[in-house]
Formats: structure tokens, sequence, C-alpha cells
């Protein structure tokens, strides 16, 4: 940007975006938001901020916000839906069991669902784990890979800017996501339109914990 301003320094500038999906960054959405500031001439520059979310339902909404805790005002669009559910197992593959259950679930509805991990690696053996199973599942490693039909798997990092009927968040256990990664899973979770699954190996991440009980519904398998 300072590149583009120093070449065409009468230019005019709007620039567009979600603060909260700042997934590459250690920084946090003011921060970032103040440092563009800097660049230009304040009596200048206009700040406007949507606010209004309509790409989930009111409840995933409310879910997702609750996440942050320095991010922008995000005001749920009026479309009631079901609540978040929270999965907890004992061991992988109990885990592995809630997923192909929920896919069923999913199904019913003829939601398109999609299976976000945090990394590559975990994608690519969550893949292998569900086939082992006897699910089908697309794998999505690349940026420029088309989105397959059925369910796909995909991480974290491909799944900015993307949305699905329906997104089940793999193994959010403890210590999984950093305190300074809650944008990564703000993104992860507020994929989903209508329906949304986190499940988690034994205890919940703790950027989850701190989501107020009342925005989610909680089961647990041995």
């Amino acid at each position: 940007l300072a590149y583009l301003k120093y070449n065409f320094p009468r230019a005019r500038y709007t620039m567009l975006g979600d603060l909260n999906q700042s997934i590459f960054t250690k920084k946090n959405s003011q921060t970032l938001l103040s440092e563009v500031q800097k660049m230009f001439n304040p009596e200048d520059t206009k700040v406007v901020q949507l606010t209004h979310s309509y790409r989930s339902t009111k409840q995933i909404t409310n879910y997702t916000k609750s996440i942050l805790t320095n991010g922008q005002k995000i005001e749920p669009f009026n479309r009631d839906g079901d609540l978040p559910n929270v999965v907890l197992a004992d061991n992988v593959q109990s885990s592995v069991k809630q997923v192909v259950s929920q896919l069923k679930k999913n199904d019913e509805k003829n939601y398109t669902t999609a299976i976000i991990t945090k990394s590559l690696d975990e994608a690519v053996d969550l893949q292998k784990l569900l086939a082992d199973d006897g699910t089908a599942t697309t794998l999505i490693k690349s940026e420029n890979q088309r989105l397959a039909a059925g369910t796909i798997v995909l991480p974290s990092y491909l799944a900015k800017g993307l949305e699905f009927d329906a997104v089940i968040v793999w193994d959010a256990s403890k210590d999984k996501f950093d305190e300074d990664e809650q944008q990564l899973i703000y993104t992860i979770t507020s994929r989903a339109m209508h329906r949304l699954t986190i499940t988690a190996i034994g205890e919940l991440s703790q950027l989850l914990q701190r989501v107020p009980d009342k925005y989610y519904t909680i089961e647990q398998t041995v």
C-alpha cells in the first residue's frame, strides 16, 4: 500500500475487508486499522464499519463473535437456526464416529459440509481416517483446486472467504489454538451458514470455553 501511495500520490483509495479475519498476523484488528490510518492524512480519511453479518444464522453469529475479545462490532442478521453443537470425545476414533454421524444429519438436510482442520497435515490425516471408516471426502490442498461436490476436508488457511451450508471444526481441543489465534478460529467457525459443529478430544479449546453456554449445545461420547 505504501508503494502504491508513493507511485500514485494523488490517487484515492478504497480498502475493503473483514479485520476479524486477519489470520496471517499476530496483531489484532484494531492495531492493523491504526497502522493503515497512519499512512494517510486523518482529515482526508474516513472509516466506515459495516457491522451486520448476513452469512450465518443468528445463532451461529452469536457464537462466533463471542470468540473475539478485540474484534469489530458484529450484529447478527435476524435469521434463526439451530444452536452450534459442541461434541466431545475421549479419543480420536470416537471423534471420527461423531463426525460421520454429523455428516449423516447434514446430508438429511441436503447441506454441503466442509470439515475444517487447523493444518494441512491434519486434513490429510483426517481424510484417511474417514476413508478407513467408509466415508468418502475430497481433500482441498491448494487455492487453485476446484471445490468438489459432496463433503470436503480443508485446512483453515484455505477456508477464508468461503462459505458452506454446514461446517465441522475438527479437533478444537485444549491447547490447540493459542490466544493470538482467536481470529483464526473465528474465521473457521464463521464459514458456516446454517449448521456449525465443533469437535474436541478431551477438553475444549480455551478460546471456545469462554463462549457463553447459552450459545451452544454440548454432548460427550466415550
